[in-house]
């Protein structure tokens, strides 16, 4: 019920946590608090779509990674991957009135994390073949890849002004992919 009243003042939500990529700077440049709004602009999404779309790829990914790199390089690669798209998106989009939100380039980066921590395992999907289903064990870094190259097509293919930021999904991948190295050469 909370969540729901939430979704429904989009205006308040966006003015007050959002990122809006044209006034960041000089918000920033006036009052430095408003740097906050990198953070909590990744607990902002656009609908329950939004918000599903990315618990679901959170959801297979974290609790496996979080075990096994344990709970402050989890959330250093998850904050990091964030705050990369996003600064990304901001210089990317420096011109653009439209609100930056969502964790997708977060979740992109523990997805680029989990490549390299667990690059032999497989995980079983169900590919629909008609009215059969047909169940396939696929390696996990064929997956992510085929995602990262779906999320760079997507990005060129996709007008300037569209409410998707493609380029956050691969920024973001690309972070966690790095600080994932760097956790395996720290350990």
């Amino acid at each position: 019920m909370i969540a729901s009243y939430f979704f429904h003042q989009k205006g308040f939500l966006n003015e007050t946590f959002a990122i809006k990529p044209n006034e960041i700077i000089s918000q920033i440049k006036s009052q430095w608090l408003y740097l906050l709004k990198l953070l909590s602009s990744l607990f902002v999404h656009g609908s329950w779509k939004h918000w599903f779309g990315n618990m679901i790829l959170f959801l297979i990914i974290a609790f496996s990674l979080e075990k096994r790199i344990g709970g402050f390089w989890f959330l250093l690669i998850y904050f990091t991957a964030g705050f990369a798209g996003n600064l990304y998106c901001i210089y990317y989009l420096s011109g653009s009135e439209n609100y930056l939100i969502g964790a997708s380039g977060a979740v992109s980066g523990i997805l680029g994390a989990w490549i390299v921590l667990f690059p032999s395992l497989k995980i079983s999907i169900i590919i629909p073949i008609g009215f059969y289903m047909q169940k396939a064990e696929i390696p996990v870094l064929l997956l992510s890849l085929i995602w990262l190259g779906i999320q760079i097509i997507l990005q060129l293919v996709s007008p300037l002004d569209y409410s998707i930021v493609w380029i956050s999904h691969v920024v973001g991948f690309i972070t966690g992919f790095c600080l994932a190295w760097l956790y395996r050469i720290a350990n």
